[in-house]
């Protein structure tokens, strides 16, 4: 029998059950209490020994004690758990910091050398000195747990995996404030679900796992629950009735490895723990294959409690962002860049996993799909939100309508707070880029700056803003670079594509929106030495450039091809795909047919790449274990051959617009599943779907909700949104239930809902 290092108390561990749960507060003044490590992948606390070395705050371990010593140590904290009044604020004395990170040192294991033992306590006595105020720690796997350990119940900080702690405040009535998210080793913020199954189970995507049992996640942890059902939405695998979870990746791991039952089994685990179920000897390295993944989801977030005094919060982010300039604090955080500020509204609920209205099992995390639309076609560059309407009002309400002084060409970008769209002077001699409050419309700022120049269809820029966390990027077509501060409009950073690095503008101007990757920013400006370039997101400075050709316009994406984690996109005469790390060329791809405009983005799907252009139509392209594209086309379809849109993947299909609208089922080696002919397909389109229901805005400014998925055409819903007179080519945005449409006079937020 292989045991875990720790499974959640009540939980199997393979073979055995653990039947004595217990609650424990264990402030140690120094002597170690040596109980079992924790794979860090479930949520309950477990034992500590002594302080992390190196912290000065005083720190509180709260872990959950196997065995019936724990009712010992304190009796009163066995039991249901009941989180009770909220905690009193406005205290004077030491901050209270609750640290709830799985990948903390005192809540996982020491079996990777290496990997989460992240030392918080130095990062309390690096904040004691900043803030000048004595701070106590207290690690918890559960917010209640958390406030049970803390001196009368009260916290100002938290620190922990967002879904789980804006769930848990929700049920602990305490209203928070994200402020913060924490870098990892490679300049991550987010993770990952992974899908699990037994190295000989004969599924190698995700769409093979249809008919199988699934075991997701908790609902608090949206990585393994709520991200797991839009990527088998996505991915046209039937969801289950009955949603089957298990409390850590411990137990879901163990269980697809056991399985004994007539149906295979699959398991949604977090990316961190597959490392961890390894190292610790849970698994044996290679018994588990993974054969798909989530959409990227919020991390490590730090939360204030909405009562802490705003300038002591302001300070509090000051010190946050100053843990870039400690190396060894940065180490001990296992960290690349520290912690990347947050412009987020405050938020009094948790995460929003709130099943749609219209009887789906689909939840959704708020953090990660719906409170932001942060650039090019969404959060995954896909095209893909999390819900849409059953049906279009007959009406559809304008929430603001707001006029413009130029055309706009570039997408829309936005967040609960606020919307960036790009404009033109009315001179055009200038590009202008204005951040509107989402509320109302009313504008928050504004950036100009000098850009004539002439260009076909207009001058204004093409490439869609790129919000990530505090900042937005903005590009123009003439090459200025902004790097801005979201909440006020400071220019941080800037730079010139075509001036800085000896490249020439592009005929129709530069029109791919800069791609954010691991604290990089990525862009193509197109010189001979550097065809794509990488600069560091918070300062602009260059971190690597790779040599080639003139600049095409499609966007770039980043993705796992042939198990290799690549950047993929297009340069004026070919597509390749480039190391994310030093930006070397992996693969050049020459299309059939030469001439391609190349302005269609590239599309994961599902390990496998799909392409489009006007002269060799749309393929779909497999890679070799290298990470190597495999030149031959595994399939092809003439027919939907767009110079301009680019189609969106889901459900297992792909629909697109050229000359009528296209349903292909990619699996079936893209065959046409139907086709229909409109006025509004004939022209420029772009495609937002859920999984379930297409939403096309048509550049007449003309919405069509069509039915995905089925085996025919099916038109559910049609409004004219927007004069005729004007045209509608700037991609929209989908933020909860609000739609953000640019055309060329004027933006708009409208109601779906």
């Amino acid at each position: 029998m292989r045991l875990p290092c720790v499974a959640p108390v009540g939980a199997r561990v393979r073979g055995s059950v653990n039947p004595l749960p217990a609650l424990a507060r264990l402030v140690l003044a120094g002597a170690a209490m040596g109980l079992m490590c924790t794979v860090g992948c479930g949520r309950l606390p477990s034992a500590t020994g002594d302080a992390p070395a190196g912290g000065t705050g005083r720190v509180g371990f709260a872990r959950e004690v196997q065995g019936a010593a724990a009712a010992e140590l304190n009796p009163s904290l066995v039991g249901e758990a009941n989180c009770g009044a909220p905690p009193e604020q406005g205290h004077l004395g030491a901050l209270v910091m609750a640290v709830m990170d799985p990948l903390a040192a005192p809540l996982a294991c020491e079996c990777v050398k290496g990997f989460a033992q992240r030392d918080y306590g130095r990062l309390a006595g690096f904040l004691e000195t900043y803030l000048g105020r004595p701070i106590e720690v207290v690690y918890a796997e559960s917010l209640e747990t958390a406030i049970r350990l803390a001196p009368q119940g009260r916290l100002d900080v938290i620190i922990g995996k967002q879904s789980v702690v804006r769930f848990d405040a929700t049920r602990c009535r305490l209203a928070v404030q994200p402020v913060a998210m924490l870098t990892d080793k490679e300049g991550r913020t987010t993770l990952r679900g992974l899908f699990i199954v037994a190295r000989d189970d004969p599924a190698a995507k995700l769409a093979d796992l249809a008919g199988y049992r699934i075991l997701f996640g908790p609902e608090d942890c949206a990585e393994k629950h709520a991200a797991a059902l839009v990527a088998l939405r996505a991915a046209g695998v039937p969801l289950p009735e009955q949603i089957e979870t298990r409390p850590s990746c411990t137990n879901a791991a163990l269980d697809v490895l056991e399985n004994e039952g007539p149906a295979r089994t699959a398991a949604v685990i977090s990316d961190y723990a597959r490392v961890l179920l390894e190292g610790c000897g849970t698994v044996k390295p290679g018994e588990l294959r993974v054969v798909g993944q989530t959409p990227p989801v919020p991390f490590v977030t730090v939360f204030v409690v909405k009562e802490l005094d705003r300038a002591l919060c302001r300070r509090l982010a000051e010190g946050l962002q100053a843990v870039a300039r400690d190396a060894e604090l940065l180490t001990a955080l296992e960290s690349k860049s520290g912690f990347v500020l947050l412009a987020e509204k405050p938020a009094d609920q948790g995460p929003a996993a709130a099943a749609p209205q219209d009887g789906s099992q689909v939840a959704v995390a708020k953090p990660a799909a719906v409170a932001i639309w942060p650039g090019w076609r969404g959060p995954g560059r896909d095209g893909l939100c999390t819900r849409l309407p059953d049906r279009l009002p007959e009406n559809l309400p304008i929430v603001w309508q707001k006029s413009t002084t130029g055309s706009g060409l570039s997408g829309v970008a936005a967040t609960e707070e606020y919307v960036i769209i790009a404009d033109r002077d009315s001179t055009d001699r200038g590009d202008i880029f204005r951040c509107l409050r989402a509320e109302d419309g009313q504008e928050i700022w504004k950036l100009e700056y000098p850009a004539a120049g002439k260009l076909d269809y207009g001058n204004s820029p093409r490439a869609t803003p790129l919000i990530v966390g505090e900042y937005v990027y903005l590009l123009g077509a003439f090459g200025q670079l902004h790097c801005v501060s979201l909440p006020e409009g400071r220019v941080v950073w800037k730079r010139h594509l075509a001036e800085d690095y000896g490249a020439e503008v592009p005929t129709w101007g530069y029109c791919a929106s800069p791609l954010w990757v691991d604290g990089k920013l990525v862009v193509n400006p197109g010189g001979r030495e550097t065809s794509l370039v990488a600069l560091d997101a918070q300062t602009g400075k260059e971190v690597w450039r790779s040599p080639g050709l003139p600049a095409a316009y499609a966007s770039f994406i980043v993705g796992h091809f042939g198990g290799v984690r690549q950047i993929v996109g297009y340069d004026a005469v070919s597509l390749g795909g480039w190391d994310v790390h030093s930006g070397r060329r992996l693969w050049t791809l020459l299309p059939p047919q030469q001439g391609d405009f190349n302005v269609p983005t590239p599309i994961d799907a599902g390990g496998r790449l799909l392409v489009s252009s006007e002269n060799n139509g749309t393929r779909l392209y497999e890679f070799d274990a290298h990470g190597q594209i495999i030149k031959q086309p595994v399939a092809e379809c003439p027919d939907l051959a767009p110079d301009c849109h680019t189609p969106v993947f889901a459900g297992g299909k792909l629909f697109g617009c050229w000359m009528g609208l296209w349903c292909l089922d990619v699996d079936a080696g893209l065959k046409t599943c139907w086709s229909a002919e409109d006025e509004a397909f004939e022209d420029y389109t772009s495609i937002i779907s859920d999984g379930r229901r297409l939403l096309i805005a048509t550049v007449t400014g003309e919405l069509l909700l069509v039915a995905a998925g089925r085996e025919s055409y099916e038109l559910l819903s049609r409004v004219q949104v927007l004069e005729r007179r004007s045209e509608l080519l700037s991609h929209p945005a989908v933020v909860g239930n609000r739609l953000y449409l640019r055309d060329t006079r004027s933006v708009c937020c409208a109601r779906l809902w």
